[in-house]
């Protein structure tokens, strides 16, 4: 049976109305997705920027320690300035004469203390070597308290032993020969006779007392002599 044009219309109007909701909800998609794109371009550009403000903030940040280092480079050299400057001025205020700088060299010249070590540097404790201390520990400082008939040098032995323990060896093992002892004994007056003057010369020249003390000896045995 054929349906009336009655109810026909309506089934078409609902048609229409479907295909211009589904119309206007594609338009609707299509701007929704195209303000996707924008925001996505928006949020990419956001990201773009906040890489750069990374960057930037690293560089300022090194640039701030670099600051900082030239900071206290330039306050420590202002500071070595400063006291530069005022012992410029001391000096200045408080000149002195080039008669005493010349005593003054005289003096540090007088005692032969004058080397200092090959890394000295200024503020270095250590005093020129070898002080008065360290030189009357030596050798030289002890020779003027021995006695005059005291050996100062010893010969050595073999071995850096002296020979006075190499004799007393040989003669355990057999008794020397008469040569043997009287070349021993001449040696042994020898080694004593030239400390003694090793000591005699160290101790220095005689004085002027000792000298016309002698003179005065001298004329009064002559004296006495050609009276007799």
């Amino acid at each position: 049976a054929a349906t009336p044009k009655s109810q026909q219309k309506p089934d078409a109007m609902d048609s229409i109305t479907l295909v211009e909701l589904v119309t206007m909800k594609d338009k609707e998609i299509k701007e929704t997705l195209k303000l996707a794109a924008e925001q996505a371009e928006i949020q990419k550009t956001i990201d773009e920027l906040r890489t750069e403000v990374d960057k930037r903030d690293a560089e300022i940040k090194h640039l701030q320690k670099n600051l900082k280092e030239a900071e206290t480079i330039l306050s420590t050299a202002i500071y070595q300035a400063k006291q530069k400057l005022t012992a410029i001025n001391q000096a200045n205020n408080r000149k002195i004469s080039s008669e005493e700088l010349i005593k003054f060299a005289h003096r540090i010249s007088a005692s032969n203390a004058v080397a200092s070590p090959p890394t000295w540097m200024p503020g270095d404790p250590r005093r020129p070597y070898p002080t008065d201390f360290e030189m009357r520990l030596g050798f030289l400082g002890k020779v003027g308290d021995l006695p005059l008939n005291t050996p100062v040098l010893q010969s050595q032995g073999s071995y850096g032993e002296p020979m006075s323990s190499n004799r007393n060896t040989a003669q355990t093992e057999g008794t020397p020969t008469s040569s043997s002892a009287g070349w021993h004994s001449e040696l042994g007056l020898g080694a004593s006779g030239g400390n003694s003057q090793i000591l005699a010369d160290f101790k220095g020249p005689k004085t002027e007392s000792e000298d016309v003390g002698f003179m005065s000896s001298d004329s009064s045995s002559s004296s006495l002599s050609s009276d007799e």
